[in-house]
């Protein structure tokens, strides 16, 4: 007589009986919220259970032996039987019980750290990993390493690859936002004779013509503190400013240079790679909605921007030494510029070199040496 727990092949299949699964676990049928108590038993294909003590109710109330299981009847009340393909399972845990999902909306609770329930419901991959002590410390060293990267190289690969997709009339409105902001806050008006302006200006839109024709290129002169301010920017719209400390410290053509420094930012789009790589492109659309302040208030607690900023800063120096070489000027002309700017900075009480790390510039050292390397090197651009 077959068995309530085994149909005719599975008797003959030696192998199959070692992937058999006894158990007690607790049934919802979906209609009561009463749990019943059952007995399951799991093969290769199929699960079955019956309520235990089986319906009419047995003399005893310990659960059947294997034997007893075996010598089952198929025509014991309460029988049920699904395959293995119609169940919904939980996933295994260690110290919790399995659920399965029946096919006709009941669910059975498999017991904690039963067999059945890991035959049954197993692990993914995910699971795996969260469980184990070891796994979870080799994917915590993995995510830092892979964070450290990014910050150090990967935010600026992306946005390289990004720029591109960034039209340059976002660079006009950025520009000019920017150019509103820093002069109304901070910037004050020249000293620097009216006569000496004009002249310096003339110069720079004569060089730019050649050395960076079709770019955009307006030279501002302005005054910061009350030394002036030994420094130059360039804004992505293309306004240059030039400061009053280096416009009088410097000669013109250190001061060409310096201009070919920054024309060499604009028309490698280094401010907006920055602020698309240090605040996205959803904080450049702010910038021109006029929410400047938050934007630069973002960009300098950026880490990733200090050390790009130094990638930029070689990239622009580059840019001066072909303006110098294609204008025949002096070929220690740069090297000029970073002697002044090393005395310049000790006068304010910074080193020369400052940490380096920290830097958004590369050191004085490096760009003098980088400087002196191509003067002695370069030939004239014909």
């Amino acid at each position: 007589m077959p068995s309530a727990w085994t149909s005719a092949g599975e008797r003959g299949d030696i192998a199959m009986r070692s992937q058999t699964y006894t158990a007690t676990a607790r049934w919802f049928d979906g209609v009561e919220n009463r749990p019943q108590e059952v007995r399951v038993r799991l093969s290769r294909n199929h699960l079955e259970f019956m309520p235990w003590p089986p319906r009419p109710q047995a003399s005893s109330s310990m659960p059947p032996s294997e034997a007893e299981l075996a010598a089952s009847r198929p025509s014991l009340p309460g029988l049920r039987r699904y395959t293995r393909k119609g169940l919904t399972v939980g996933e295994w845990w260690r110290g919790s019980p399995t659920p399965v999902g029946l096919p006709d909306g009941g669910t059975l609770w498999i017991p904690p750290d039963s067999a059945m329930g890991r035959a049954l419901g197993g692990q993914s991959l995910t699971t795996q990993l969260i469980s184990s002590w070891a796994m979870v410390l080799c994917c915590l060293v993995a995510l830092i390493a892979l964070v450290a990267w990014f910050d150090r190289q990967g935010a600026g690969l992306l946005a390289r690859v990004a720029l591109p997709l960034v039209p340059k009339q976002l660079d006009i409105a950025v520009g000019d936002k920017v150019e509103q902001e820093v002069t109304a806050r901070w910037l004050k008006p020249s000293t620097v004779p009216a006569a000496r302006q004009a002249a310096l200006r003339q110069r720079f839109e004569d060089i730019a013509g050649r050395v960076f024709p079709g770019q955009p290129a307006k030279l501002r002169f302005a005054r910061l503190g009350e030394r002036g301010g030994f420094n130059a920017f360039a804004l992505p719209n293309g306004t240059l400013f030039l400061l009053d400390g280096m416009t009088q410290d410097l000669t013109d053509d250190e001061l060409m240079a310096v201009l070919g420094h920054e024309a060499g930012h604009v028309k490698h789009r280094h401010a907006m790679r920055h602020l698309v790589q240090g605040v996205g492109l959803v904080a450049v659309a702010g910038v021109v909605m006029g929410d400047f302040s938050t934007v630069a208030a973002s960009s300098m607690a950026s880490v990733q921007t200090l050390r790009y900023g130094r990638n930029a800063e070689r990239e622009a120096d580059a840019e001066a030494q072909r303006l110098i070489l294609r204008e025949h000027l002096p070929n220690e002309t740069l090297v000029g510029v970073w002697l002044k700017l090393r005395d310049a900075m000790r006068r304010d009480g910074h080193t020369s070199e400052g940490v380096e790390w920290l830097s958004s510039h590369p050191p004085i050292s490096e760009r003098l040496e980088s400087a002196r390397r191509a003067a002695q090197n370069a030939d004239p651009v014909r």
